[in-house]
């Protein structure tokens, strides 16, 4: 743990870099899950909450009814996104973190 934070980057945009490249040392399905997070979150004409974004991510262009089982859990969202997003506890919305 020592090593880990003595290696801690101390500029913005290298926090960042690094968070990229926990995403994408991750597996296929995990890496295009965590990118597909961050593009809903990004390029949202408005604030998202966490449940909107589960709904989100489970739809696909064949489907009729939505299958529960699809929903992504919020914890594994925040997971994935290695440390790039938050969810807000009273609003329930979910944004790209800030430093």
């Amino acid at each position: 743990m020592r090593n880990a934070l003595k290696n801690l980057p101390t500029e913005v945009n290298a926090t960042y870099d690094e968070a990229m490249k926990r995403i994408q040392r991750q597996s296929a399905v995990d890496r295009k899950l965590a990118e597909r997070v961050l593009s809903w979150i990004t390029y949202s004409r408005r604030p998202l909450s966490y449940q909107e974004l589960q709904h989100a991510l489970a739809v696909t262009p064949q489907m009729t009814d939505m299958v529960t089982e699809a929903l992504v859990d919020k914890c594994f969202l925040i997971d994935i996104c290695a440390g790039l997003v938050v969810i807000d506890d009273q609003s329930h919305i979910i944004r790209l973190a800030r430093k």
